[in-house]
């Protein structure tokens, strides 16, 4: 966890924004796996971000009106039979101190205070992501006290997420969040390394998935920070495969999309190799396409370039690259404009990267490209897929390339967070022969 200044500056400044509004958040619930047993709890990432706080169990009230109390925090009380199962809890005064809050309250003290606090706010911000519970309740809330407007002459406006607001704030990464983000590109980085080690021909995908996973858990990230993909032969023409279940052939190519979480930051890399350890021309072919255009956009990534400018950048390049090597007809523009590379290449060039490993924020501002500017963390990600169903040459039948990496927008340009992986294809020859 940073030190609770970090998480009192972000409220600070999401006060800012909210004028006399009040934001009421609930924290996520916990999510069933089989009858009576969770998935491992984590926390909503808005929640986190204001708060600090990682336990179920909570919900919170930033509330600029309230000149006593501007935040407080809603906890489980502690409870030593319960906790013998599922971990110690903190008292309502350590958590205040922990946490910075103003006061920290029973949770079940939070539906009242959360009814209080609109009756005296222009507008109401809650989380609509994860609690459908909590939503509807939210909505059932604000009804209540709208219909005391006309006697009180006051109370909020409406309902709004608070995305609209934290969205925007989380798209700029301070220090402390670029410090764990490049702890979480490095220890996914060496995972790759050791993965691309380990591939041999006559493994099953899941191997490769256990030589990635346990060492974000050895380094310690709390595991990966998206479901991870491991695709040999044909599955790695798949966007999201994630049964990896398969055994590796030789001449396989092998995509893996994976990467750790740690302190609730992700990383987001993917590289594509040989299973032999050896490139055929085919498989190079098309990898260096998709390398040259990856490396030509991190390239231009700088402050000032419109985010769409990058994608067009890379649609280019890879059109270019397609048409070269035989797997498109026709002049760029005319495949760019009647989008037949969207056989091959159907997704956008990259996202950003924070929280969530799909991070929030607008790509888009009143119908224009959002530009670049420091702080900004996303992911530059070119790939081609040829499906062994597609009309493709069959040389290139069953050749899945993606090459992904994270990338921040510095004061002069830019620093590649996960450049420690090896991309080139000499350095992955190298790496994969190599004893």
């Amino acid at each position: 966890m940073l030190s609770s200044s970090i998480y009192n500056k972000r409220r600070q400044d999401l006060i800012k924004h909210m004028g006399k509004g009040v934001a009421i958040l609930k924290g996520a619930p916990e999510q069933i796996r089989t009858h009576d047993t969770e998935y491992p709890y984590r926390q909503d990432s808005d929640f986190y971000y204001l708060t600090g706080y990682t336990e179920p169990g909570a919900a919170c009230i930033i509330d600029p009106n309230n000149k006593d109390n501007p935040f407080s925090l809603f906890v489980l009380p502690q409870d030593p039979k319960k906790e013998v199962w599922t971990g110690w809890r903190l008292s309502f005064a350590d958590t205040v101190v922990k946490f910075g809050a103003d006061q920290a309250l029973d949770i079940s003290e939070f539906e009242a205070n959360a009814l209080a606090a609109m009756k005296t706010s222009s507008k109401v911000y809650t989380n609509l992501n994860h609690d459908k519970t909590h939503q509807y309740k939210m909505i059932d809330h604000v009804g209540q006290v709208r219909k005391d407007v006309q006697r009180t002459g006051g109370g909020p406006e409406g309902l709004e997420s608070i995305g609209a607001i934290t969205h925007g704030m989380r798209l700029i990464k301070d220090d402390h969040e670029v410090e764990l983000m490049q702890k979480a590109a490095d220890i996914s980085a060496d995972a790759h390394s050791r993965a691309m080690q380990a591939c041999k021909p006559g493994m099953y995908e899941y191997q490769l998935q256990a030589v990635l996973e346990s060492h974000f858990v050895h380094e310690g990230g709390s595991g990966p920070a998206y479901t991870s993909i491991v695709g040999a032969g044909d599955n790695a023409t798949v966007l999201h495969y994630i049964k990896n279940r398969d055994q590796i052939v030789d001449g396989d190519m092998i995509l893996i999309d994976a990467a750790a979480e740690y302190d609730m930051y992700a990383a987001d890399i993917t590289r594509s190799f040989p299973a032999n350890g050896k490139f055929s021309e085919a498989q190079k072919a098309i990898y260096e396409v998709v390398l040259k255009a990856q490396k030509s956009v991190i390239e231009a990534a700088k402050p000032g370039v419109a985010y769409q400018d990058l994608h067009d950048l890379d649609l280019r390049l890879l059109v270019e690259g397609m048409i070269e090597i035989g797997l498109l007809d026709g002049t760029a523009d005319e495949v760019i404009e009647s989008a037949s590379y969207q056989e091959y290449f159907m997704h956008k060039t990259g996202h950003w990267l924070g929280l969530d490993v799909h991070d929030m924020g607008n790509y888009m501002a009143e119908g224009e490209s959002i530009t670049l500017k420091p702080g900004m963390v996303f992911t530059v990600e070119p790939g081609i897929y040829v499906n062994s169903k597609s009309k493709a040459p069959a040389k290139f039948l069953g050749i899945g390339i993606r090459i992904e990496d994270d990338i921040l927008i510095t004061e002069s340009g830019n620093k590649n967070l996960t450049a420690a992986v090896p991309k080139e294809i000499s350095e992955i020859e190298a790496l994969m022969t190599s004893e």
